[in-house]
């Protein structure tokens, strides 16, 4: 009985004999099993490859004129050259040498199979001692080619994990290095990648000739390296527009009623001009709305095929009131808590996510933080948290989180959040980016 190709084969047989011809394989095996060595035979050219899979074996002899395969799949080669094309192209088996089983008359066809990527040949009459010699011979060869071969992927390995050390911190340099500090104000961060590179971002500079400060919390579609590239334009252009210097014509900006992508929204926290529809835009709402708007058409105009957007939260804040212009871009609605910590009002979505469509309109939106309240934002990776089990962390308790007692700094509910996070997710990997930036207008 010989092991066909669907038969669990003990770890120890290591050669594989494909011959058709039964007075020659027995003896092949017979030799071979008296030297020590484990075979296993196949007695056609589909049976073989099948088992060249499965066993992955030191050595393959193999009949130069066994059938199997389809003569005309590949026109003018012996079914043997088609097994050897087959071993050849795959990577994980090119590493097991072929020796071709010939007669004399054969040498053409030989030469033709040694072309293909076979090893050696043996001719008939068959020496047990030449054959137990080029076994030994080629175990050696398949050992050192698969030790260069896995020397290469470690090496591959290694530049792969460099890369992504130094995309990993190209990335952080995105993030700020330090958070504006207006007076009256403290601004935390946290952020926490759930692979090397993430498609979360933060970000708070000072905007509008430093007038205003400017925050903003973001989520890539998608995780890896991918949406890490994703993350850095949207970072870089939101940014670079945002901290653009615009001269305001401010009769066009009455005059103009419609509510095309740009345009400023009605609610804008200015007052009302008498006989005109829409009230003045605030201070940096320009900006503010151009930051989203062009990093939008960019992205639509440039990179709509990548399928990739970002939901946005873009925060423009005037130190002095305590008047907040935002746009919220898809993003998750970041929540604005009284002193007593209980929540006051949620910022909902005022527009589409960033890059995912070509003139997009999007409303600023308006809020007021009142001193000892705390603005919270955070990215879907804090409510989809799982643990072991895979039970997700939840938006019910991230609100129980939040409520569960008044903090006396940002950083304290940040840090509130941190532990439980890490508690809830204990052994298991970390689904998704974990990002959140609080803002606190300190009591009077």
């Amino acid at each position: 009985m010989y092991p066909n190709a669907g038969t669990q084969v003990s770890e120890k047989q290591k050669l594989l004999i494909i011959c058709g011809a039964e007075k020659d394989r027995n003896f092949l095996t017979r030799s071979l099993e008296e030297a020590g060595y484990a075979v296993s035979n196949a007695i056609d050219a589909d049976q073989g490859f099948t088992l060249v899979q499965n066993l992955k074996p030191e050595v393959v002899l193999l009949d130069l004129h066994i059938s199997g395969f389809n003569p005309n799949q590949v026109p003018g080669l012996f079914h043997a050259g088609q097994i050897i094309q087959k071993i050849s192209a795959d990577e994980a088996l090119k590493v097991i040498p072929v020796i071709i089983l010939a007669g004399r008359d054969d040498m053409d066809a030989v030469e033709n199979c040694l072309n293909l990527g076979a090893d050696d040949y043996l001719l008939r009459p068959y020496s047990p001692t030449i054959l137990k010699a080029q076994i030994r011979e080629f175990q050696e060869v398949r050992r050192r080619r698969s030790e260069e071969r896995e020397q290469a992927r470690l090496r591959l390995r290694d530049k792969i994990e460099h890369d992504v050390e130094i995309a990993r911190d190209i990335q952080l340099s995105f993030l700020p290095n330090e958070l504006p500090k207006p007076d009256g104000w403290e601004i935390s961060a946290y952020f926490h990648p759930a692979r090397e590179v993430a498609g979360d971002f933060y970000d708070a500079f000072m905007m509008a000739q430093g007038r205003r400060v400017g925050f903003v919390i973001a989520d890539v579609c998608d995780k890896g390296v991918g949406a890490a590239l994703f993350m850095a334009l949207t970072r870089s252009l939101t940014r670079a527009y945002a901290q653009q210097n615009y001269t305001l014509n401010l009769m066009d900006s009455l005059n103009d009623t419609g509510s095309e992508a740009g345009s400023f929204d009605a609610q804008s926290n200015a007052g009302i001009i008498p006989g005109r529809r829409r009230k003045m835009p605030s201070i940096g709402s320009m900006a503010l709305q151009n930051a989203v708007v062009l990093t939008n058409a960019y992205i639509t105009t440039n990179h709509l095929e990548l399928n990739y957007f970002a939901t946005l939260f873009f925060g423009m804040l005037d130190p002095v009131t305590g008047a907040l212009s935002y746009i919220n871009g898809g993003h998750c609605p970041p929540i604005i808590l009284g002193s007593d910590g209980q929540i006051k009002t949620k910022l909902k979505a005022t527009g589409t996510p960033v890059g995912m469509m070509p003139d997009a309109v999007y409303t600023i939106g308006e809020a007021l933080l009142e001193p000892g309240d705390i603005l919270f934002g955070y990215s879907d990776g804090v409510t989809d948290a799982r643990n072991p089990a895979g039970k997700m962390f939840s938006e019910k308790r991230m609100l129980e989180l939040l409520q569960q007692k008044p903090v006396e700094t940002a950083e304290e509910l940040l840090l509130r959040f941190k532990t439980t996070l890490v508690e809830h997710i204990s052994t298991a990997d970390q689904y998704d980016d974990i990002t959140m930036i609080a803002v606190r207008h300190l009591p009077q």
